[in-house]
């Protein structure tokens, strides 16, 4: 896959900032949390459903966390880790099953 068929598929960086830097104006940290978590479970399924390659989301999801890490913002722990998760491994059927149990708790912990 090309990378401008990622960026069609995933919003680009540039604007992937400045969406966190006007929900994190407009609203508590919590809003971030569960922007990313969205993210995240739409990157993944993306993937599951073969339109985007494991590797494009590992490149995209280390741009975010150095994002994250570099950034003021005080996100959940599960968030990040699962931004990290991300970032640092190629994903596969495992990863993914670990990820989506984290984001179940995750938003089970909202309620």
């Amino acid at each position: 896959m090309s990378k401008s068929r990622t960026t069609k598929i995933l919003p680009p960086i540039t604007d992937l900032i400045t969406a966190l830097e006007n929900i994190s104006e407009a609203r508590e940290v919590s809003y971030l949390n569960i922007f990313i978590a969205c993210l995240v479970g739409y990157a993944i399924n993306m993937w599951l459903g073969r339109l985007i390659s494991s590797e494009e989301l590992r490149k995209y999801f280390s741009k975010l966390y150095e994002v994250l890490i570099s950034g003021s913002y005080e996100l959940d722990r599960d968030i990040v880790e699962i931004v990290a998760a991300l970032s640092s491994d190629v994903i596969n059927e495992a990863l993914y099953d670990e990820i989506v149990s984290k984001m179940v708790m995750f938003f089970r912990d909202l309620t």
